[in-house]
């Protein structure tokens, strides 16, 4: 069986590096646990790992026998009501699972097998403008309602939103859940709230309102140092059939840049190759044009294509040139239009990740192999 799964979140058992990241998770949860909730916001670019990081939270959370509800956010999910219901039938569903595993009381075990949620809080379906107020405190008394029932024997509950740059498209969404949970926390309640999205969900927070940002207390993920991506490599290995020479995990590492779906997609196309057990360097030479294969069809096509015209015209542009940064003046001299509609395109560029703002004014490719894959360049 392949070790590695490219596109899914990692197993925790094998999941590596964040020990800072993980440390504050778990410092947050302790406060939440000891009746100080905090909440997090974990960000990046996609495939960086926020979701594996978020399960990997989500195990050491039921651990500490909290109830945990990871709720995946997608495009069904249009409106504050969708979201509470959703949120609240999750909570139901965990409570239930909770009862079984763990020693809960008869009436906790009756609460949750009984708890209905209907098409809208307390079966009424409200609408945001107008009744702003009431419903965030109807969705605070359904979890007051559940908090006082399991809090003899549950230590917090745990919410996680990931794929939460879904909530720029829920309107009102960001301030009503730090009302919300702003509100919760005052009242004693141990709920902690963790999401999980791309960089722009955060610059769409602090433009909202500047007490959002410090309510989430963001953290922003980035590659993996070289020690943690042998770390990604080797704890996958471990508990297969296959070994790596330390030629090739040097050879993933460098041409990774500790990125860690990348990381993944090598390790995978490696196993998938293998002729043996052992895979050293010649291995690596004749899977590599495969592995460049699946990373443009199964990632840098995605970035390419949903761009517009113009978009895939800067970073062509920008993938032509020696130097892996360019200032944002050459830029504008290369693609030939007017400054401020180069910079809306470049700020574009970043919220779909293909770019990343090295500092004011400065700006390169997300990976080199990226700009290999704009140049032509992809080869063995």
């Amino acid at each position: 069986m392949n070790p590695f799964t490219p596109g899914h979140t990692v197993d925790p058992q094998f999941f590596a590096g964040r020990k800072k990241e993980i440390e504050k998770f778990k410092m947050f949860l302790k406060n939440t646990c000891q009746g100080n909730p905090m909440n997090m916001a974990i960000l990046g670019e996609r495939g960086i790992g926020k979701s594996s990081l978020l399960r990997t939270c989500e195990n050491l959370a039921r651990a500490e026998r909290c109830i945990v509800v990871r709720v995946d956010l997608d495009a069904a999910i249009s409106t504050i009501n969708d979201l509470v219901i959703t949120i609240l039938q999750e909570i139901k569903q965990e409570g239930e699972a909770y009862s079984k595993i763990f020693k809960a009381s008869e009436k906790a075990k009756r609460f949750f097998n009984t708890y209905n949620i209907s098409a809208g809080i307390m079966g009424v379906s409200l609408s945001l403008d107008r009744h702003k107020q009431t419903f965030s405190h109807e969705a605070r008394l359904e979890l007051k309602k559940i908090w006082n029932t399991v809090k003899e024997y549950v230590p917090a509950i745990v919410i996680m939103l990931d794929e939460a740059e879904q909530l720029e498209h829920i309107e009102g969404s960001l301030p009503f859940l730090r009302n919300t949970f702003s509100r919760i926390a005052e009242e004693k309640m141990n709920f902690m709230l963790l999401l999980s999205g791309k960089l722009s969900l955060f610059r769409k927070i602090k433009e909202i309102h500047s007490p959002l940002a410090r309510f989430f207390n963001p953290i922003s993920l980035s590659e993996l140092n070289p020690k943690e991506s042998i770390e990604a490599i080797e704890r996958p290995l471990s508990s297969s059939k296959f070994k790596f020479t330390d030629e090739v995990k040097n050879k993933i590492v460098e041409a990774s840049q500790g990125h860690p779906y990348i990381i993944q997609l090598f390790g995978f196309y490696l196993c998938e190759k293998a002729t043996s057990q052992l895979i050293d360097g010649n291995t690596y030479k004749a899977t590599l044009p495969m592995i460049m294969d699946g990373l443009s069809k199964q990632l840098f096509e995605d970035y390419y294509h949903t761009s517009s015209p113009l978009e895939q015209k800067i970073l062509k542009a920008i993938a032509e040139e020696k130097e892996f940064v360019l200032d944002f003046s050459l830029i504008v001299k290369k693609v030939k239009h007017p400054p401020n509609k180069v910079s809306n395109l470049l700020n574009r560029l970043c919220e779909k990740d293909c770019l990343k703002k090295v500092s004011r004014g400065h700006y390169r490719l997300f990976h080199n192999l990226f700009r290999d894959y704009l140049r032509g360049e992809f080869a063995a």
